[in-house]
Parts: C-alpha cells; sequence; structure tokens
C-alpha cells in the first residue's frame, strides 16, 4: 500500500510533473484511489514543442512526444477512475483529447528534445489555504 507523505506545498509551487488525468473530486481516500493507478514500469518521455495551454494561452508548457505506454496509463487510469464511481468533468482533455505536457514551474522546465524518466506517480489532494499535498506516491517499477 502506498505511503503518504504529507508533503505540502502552495498551489504556484508545484514541482515539474506531467499531468496523467485532470483534477477530480471524490470521497475515495489516497490509497482507494492509488490503488486504482494500473501498476507500470517507468515511462520515459522526450519533451516537444514548447506550447502555452489555457483559456487565455497563458501557461507555458511542453508538449511530450507521442508515447505509447503514456496513453496507456492515462486511458487505464480514466477508466479505472469512471468504474469507480469518478466523475471526470474535465471530458475535453481526456482520451483522445490527452495532450501529455510538462508545464513550466519555478523549479524548471522539460526542454524541446529533453529526455526524462517518469517514476512515479502521485495522488495529489487540496489542501487548506490554498496548499496542495502529495497524500500518496506509487513507485513505477519494471
Amino acid at each position: 500500500m502506498p505511503s503518504s507523505s504529507g508533503s505540502e506545498f502552495l498551489a504556484a509551487d508545484w514541482p515539474l510533473h506531467v499531468t496523467i488525468v485532470p483534477p477530480f473530486e471524490t470521497e475515495l481516500s489516497a490509497e482507494q484511489v492509488a490503488a486504482l493507478i494500473p501498476r507500470v514500469p517507468p515511462i520515459p518521455v522526450t519533451g516537444g514543442a514548447h506550447e502555452r495551454f489555457g483559456a487565455r494561452r497563458t501557461v507555458p508548457v511542453t508538449v511530450l512526444h507521442d508515447s505509447a505506454p503514456l496513453t496507456a496509463l492515462h486511458l487505464g487510469l480514466v477508466d479505472a477512475l469512471e468504474a469507480a464511481g469518478i466523475t471526470l468533468r474535465d471530458q475535453h482533455h481526456l482520451r483522445d483529447g490527452y495532450r501529455p505536457h510538462a508545464t513550466d514551474q519555478r523549479t524548471g522546465r522539460l526542454h524541446p528534445g529533453e529526455h526524462a524518466l517518469l517514476t512515479e506517480l502521485s495522488v495529489v489532494a487540496r489542501a487548506p489555504h490554498g496548499l496542495r499535498r502529495v497524500a500518496a506516491r506509487i513507485p513505477l517499477r519494471p
């Protein structure tokens, strides 16, 4: 069972990451959500073009090159969450609308052509006062 790390950070201070599914609300615990995540080996990713996302195109991101393992993880998790009764409201960014990317952060960004290895998944929860908390960590293992 994954352990909670309790690491809290401001919403503006997300670490560099790749979002697998958009934010959602649920009554399930972090451990229950973590149990729904398909167990997969580490996933290599490569940075593609810089773009700007968001309604006003103000969020700088590096879109990732196509990755069958990353897409399969996204689809598997979306299916598992929906099967568990969770409503994912942001349907526009699911399945065929999923565009994996790394949002530029204060701590850094993924550059075009740069390679990275996703070795862990995190369940992130909202905490009081605009904070986010890493509620569970799931290592990716071969």
